[in-house]
C-alpha cells in the first residue's frame, strides 16, 4: 500500500505535529532549565526540583527523538523546504542534546567536558531560542528572506538531513576543546552585577567557575587585618585565630575536581589551606562532639558536617586556589572545601567553626537539599 504523504499541497499531519512539538518542548525545556539553574527560582521549588529535573530529562529525550525522526522516514517527494528551517534546528539541537547527555551523565564524563558542556548548554539554548523567535516572526508575516542561495529551498532528502546533522555533530566536538566562557568574555565584557550568572575575571592561571553564587546582596568582603576565625563549641580551648595565626598553621594542599549541584564542574583545582585536624589539635573537642558546624560572615549561610566527614583527608579550609589567594567571589579570605560532596557544602566567607554534639541545618538544607551531598 502506497503511503499518501500529503495532498492539496499540505504537509502530512505527523510532520506538522512533530514540528510544533519540537518548538513547544524546547520552550518547556528552557523554562524547566531556568528553574533548575537560578537560585532565586529553584529555592522555593526545592521540594519539586527532582520532579522538575526528571521532566526536563524526559522532555530532552523526546526532543532528541524529534530531531532524528526525519532521518528514519522518507520525507514527501517534490515538497521543497527552506534550508534554514532544518539546518539551524539541527545545528543548535544536536549539540544541545549531547551537552544535555554530558550533564545527565554527571561524573561519568571527565570534569573538563561537563564544565564546558554546562556553559555550551546555556549558550545553545539562547541561540536556539533566538532562532525560534526569528522563525516565528517571518513565519507569521509570511516573509521568506533570501529566496535563493543558502536560505533557499531544497528537496528534503535523507542524505541532506544527515549532512546537516553532521554539522551539529561537529559543533558537539567543540565542547571538549573550546572554552565558551572565554568566547563570551571576548564578545561581551564582564559586568559587575553580583549574581549567579556573573563570572568575574580570575587572576592569571586561576580557573573559572561556571557561576559564583551568593545568597546575599553582592559578594561579602573583609580586610585581612580585620579577619578572625572563631573556633568554639564543645571544646577544651576555644580560640579566635587572626589571619596571621591561621596562615602560620601547617599548610595542606590537594588537587581535586569541584562539582556544583546545578551541573557544572571544574577539573583539577589546586587548593591550599588548613586541614581541620589542625584545629582539632588546637581546641581539643570533647568526646561528645559528633558534628562540625560552619558559619559565614555574610550572616546567612551555614553548613554542617559529621565529625568524620569534616576530618576526611580531602576536606580543608582553603585560602588559595590554583596558586593564588582566593578572590572575593570565590569566598576570600577563607572557605571550606568538601571535594566529595556538591559545592553547596563548601561554605564561603568562613569565619566560625563550631564543634558540637548536634548539627545545625545548612542554608540549602533548610530549603530541602540533602545534608548528605555525596557526588
Amino acid at each position: 500500500m502506497k503511503i499518501q504523504w500529503f495532498k492539496h499541497g499540505k504537509w502530512p499531519k505527523w510532520l506538522v505535529g512533530l514540528h510544533h512539538y519540537t518548538i513547544a518542548s524546547f520552550i518547556l525545556l528552557t523554562v524547566s532549565g531556568i528553574a533548575l539553574y537560578l537560585p532565586a527560582l529553584h529555592a522555593p521549588l526545592i521540594p519539586y526540583l527532582r520532579i522538575i529535573y526528571n521532566i526536563h530529562i524526559l522532555l530532552g529525550l523526546i526532543f532528541a527523538i524529534t530531531l532524528i525522526t526525519p532521518f528514519l522516514r522518507i520525507l514527501p517527494k517534490g515538497r521543497r523546504i527552506w534550508k534554514f528551517d532544518w539546518t539551524l534546528p539541527l545545528l543548535f539541537g544536536v549539540p544541545l542534546v549531547f551537552t544535555g547527555i554530558f550533564l545527565w551523565g554527571g561524573t561519568v564524563f571527565p570534569a573538563t567536558v561537563t564544565s564546558h558542556a554546562f556553559t555550551w548548554h546555556g549558550l545553545l539554548t539562547i541561540g536556539f531560542g533566538a532562532w525560534i523567535l526569528i522563525h516565528a516572526f517571518y513565519k507569521a508575516l509570511g516573509i521568506r528572506p533570501y529566496a535563493d542561495g543558502i536560505a533557499g529551498r531544497v528537496n528534503p532528502e535523507r542524505r541532506l538531513f544527515l549532512r546537516w546533522a553532521g554539522l551539529g555533530a561537529l559543533g558537539t566536538l567543540a565542547i571538549a576543546v573550546i572554552d565558551p566562557v572565554a568566547i563570551v568574555r571576548a564578545i561581551r565584557p564582564t559586568g559587575t552585577r553580583a549574581d549567579a550568572t556573573h563570572v568575574p575575571s580570575p587572576s592569571p592561571g586561576v580557573q573559572r567557575f561556571g557561576a559564583y553564587y551568593t545568597v546575599v546582596e553582592g559578594y561579602p568582603s573583609m580586610a585581612l587585618d580585620a579577619y578572625h576565625l572563631r573556633v568554639d563549641g564543645h571544646v577544651a580551648s576555644p580560640m579566635t585565630l587572626s589571619w596571621s595565626k591561621l596562615r602560620s598553621l601547617p599548610p595542606y594542599s590537594e588537587v581535586k575536581d569541584f562539582h556544583c549541584v546545578t551541573g557544572w564542574s571544574v577539573p583539577n583545582v589546586h587548593w591550599r589551606g588548613v586541614h581541620l585536624s589542625q584545629l582539632v589539635r588546637l581546641v581539643k573537642p570533647s568526646s561528645s562532639v559528633k558534628y562540625v558546624n560552619f558559619y559565614s560572615f555574610d550572616g546567612v549561610y551555614t553548613e554542617s558536617l559529621k565529625l568524620s566527614e569534616a576530618l576526611d583527608p580531602s576536606v580543608l579550609l582553603a585560602y588559595e586556589m590554583d596558586g593564588q589567594p582566593l578572590e572575593q567571589a570565590q569566598g576570600a579570605p577563607l572557605r571550606l572545601i568538601v571535594p566529595k560532596m556538591y559545592g553547596y557544602k563548601s561554605i564561603k566567607w568562613l569565619n566560625r567553626v563550631e564543634f558540637s554534639d548536634t548539627p545545625i541545618t545548612g542554608y540549602w538544607e533548610h530549603y530541602g537539599y540533602p545534608a548528605e551531598a555525596y557526588i
